[in-house]
């Protein structure tokens, strides 16, 4: 069975990206980097069984998304058809979940409008895996 996916949107991009960087500088780069491969199984975990997990909706504010613990961060998801859900944020623990997400519902709701509309056109972008690397670089050579 194919795994299924998961996308990000911008708010979550930008969550992870500010999470990296704070990790990165208290605990350099080969701690940040387990954590960030933990982070990406557990979404993967949660794409493939959404639909058997625990809403959390005592977490979520009343705003109907769901909501996943995995290590320090609450990871914020709405499943968008069978095979594919969208991270909305990333969220570290300890900090007012309830309030962050009545705080961010109404651009939540324009991101997932965004992505659900690019599933509906094709373009919809699934994450690198950690193990995919990156293509190399072609070097310029002087004319």
């Amino acid at each position: 069975m194919a795994s299924k996916r998961y996308v990000l949107t911008l708010r979550a991009a930008n969550d992870l990206r500010e999470a990296r960087a704070w990790s990165r500088a208290r605990w350099g780069k080969p701690l940040t980097r387990r954590y960030f491969e933990e982070l990406h199984k557990g979404a993967q975990y949660v794409a493939d069984n959404c639909h058997r997990l625990r809403a959390h909706d005592e977490l979520s504010g009343g705003t109907l998304l769901h909501v996943y613990p995995i290590r320090e961060h609450y990871l914020i998801y709405e499943p968008l058809n069978s095979d594919v859900i969208a991270i909305v944020a990333i969220v570290r623990q300890g900090r007012d979940l309830s309030a962050i997400l009545r705080k961010w519902a109404g651009s939540i709701r324009r991101e997932l409008a965004d992505v659900r509309s690019h599933i509906e056109r094709g373009k919809l972008r699934t994450p690198r895996t950690p193990d995919t690397k990156k293509r190399p670089r072609r070097s310029r050579t002087p004319a």
